[in-house]
């Protein structure tokens, strides 16, 4: 009785301690703090720029984009298939992981459409097997070094969770069968706090994409401190590690009688023969302008959009506060050095600085 009684003393004394140290259950760092930065392009081949950017800013982990996982569109035997997978520049590879990139940690990043994601429902370990089988082929294969972590990013939905979570599960369970010792990560989006969190080893809360891209009454869907704002209340309780990933590049808009028709990029709203200023980062064509393989019409919109250095300072030091006693690490997304050029040195040194 009295050796029951004293574990029960020690355990009520443990969750008094957990309970006063401010970190909720599962919030443990799952990884060593660094600088990271994710890397979403198709062909894996830094310039010198990024390199530099690498080795300035002491970033000593890359989340690599690998592949996504898309719906077959042939509704064959397999319902879904890889797209876009990553293709390693082997002319600089080598020389690179011999010199700039030597002794950086790697994390294999797979992007799983929500189409795919209700595609699979109910075979969601054969999706777990095939995407753990593809993983770490691909790794091997090009011989990616100190990878010890794996990451899923997928916007599921209330009515796609139990599907996401038991991916999630069964994907551990592959690791291990697969004799990986990976630790598994998933991205959380913001409205995502709100849920339980998924049964992962640790999270990176993704602060970017934070509006209606599609509502063209929108200031800034990339970042904005009033849509972030109603989730912050979520943080400090959420039960899981997480890092924050904030965004540094922007996009261009076009719009058409207030529906949004997509992403454009290099558009010269500037031109005034082509196009009226009508707000600060509102612009409305006064001709045909064929751009993009597209005809931007008389009359449509073009809304620019920044991930400009005070906003995301911003939402950054609101962040911070309700992270202050959780260990965590800052992301940046992603490595590309036309975007990452309009930052200073110094910006780029406080948005991967961490409250302590």
């Amino acid at each position: 009785m009295k050796l029951i009684a004293g574990a029960a003393a020690l355990l009520i004394a443990l969750m008094t301690v957990a309970g006063c140290g401010g970190n909720p259950a599962g919030s443990q760092p799952c990884h060593e703090e660094t600088n990271g930065v994710y890397y979403w392009k198709t062909v894996f081949a830094p310039n010198s720029a990024e390199l530099a950017f690498i080795d300035g800013h002491d970033v000593g982990r890359i989340y690599l984009r690998m592949f996504d996982v898309t719906v077959n569109p042939d509704a064959g035997p397999d319902k879904t298939v890889p797209n876009a997978s990553v293709r390693i520049d082997y002319d600089t590879y080598e020389n690179l992981m011999q010199d700039s990139l030597n002794g950086k940690e790697f994390v294999p990043v797979v992007y799983v459409t929500l189409d795919a994601l209700k595609r699979m429902e109910g075979d969601e370990n054969e999706l777990a097997g095939n995407i753990v089988s593809r993983l770490k082929n691909m790794v091997s294969y090009n011989g990616l070094p100190n990878v010890a972590e794996m990451q899923l990013d997928c916007d599921w939905t209330i009515s796609t969770e139990p599907s996401y979570f038991k991916l999630c599960e069964d994907v551990k369970n592959r690791l291990k069968q697969e004799g990986l010792p990976w630790r598994l990560s998933s991205t959380i989006r913001l409205h995502q706090l709100r849920r339980k969190a998924p049964p992962v080893d640790c999270g990176v809360l993704m602060v970017y994409n934070t509006g209606n891209f599609d509502d063209p009454d929108a200031d800034n869907s990339i970042i904005d401190i009033k849509d972030i704002e109603p989730y912050l209340k979520h943080i400090p309780s959420y039960a899981l590690h997480l890092d924050v990933a904030y965004p540094t590049y922007s996009w261009q808009l076009l719009f058409r009688k207030r529906q949004f028709l997509g992403l454009m990029n290099n558009v010269d709203v500037a031109d005034t023969t082509a196009f009226t200023r009508v707000a600060p980062n509102r612009y409305v064509a006064r001709r045909n302008i064929p751009c993009n393989n597209r005809v931007i019409r008389p009359g449509d919109m073009v809304r620019e959009e920044q991930s400009a250095y005070p906003g995301i300072s911003e939402v950054k030091e609101r962040i911070e506060s309700k992270l202050a006693n959780r260990p965590h690490s800052n992301i940046l997304y992603h490595l590309d050095s036309k975007n990452l050029s309009k930052y200073s040195y110094d910006e780029i040194d406080n948005l991967y600085s961490t409250a302590r």
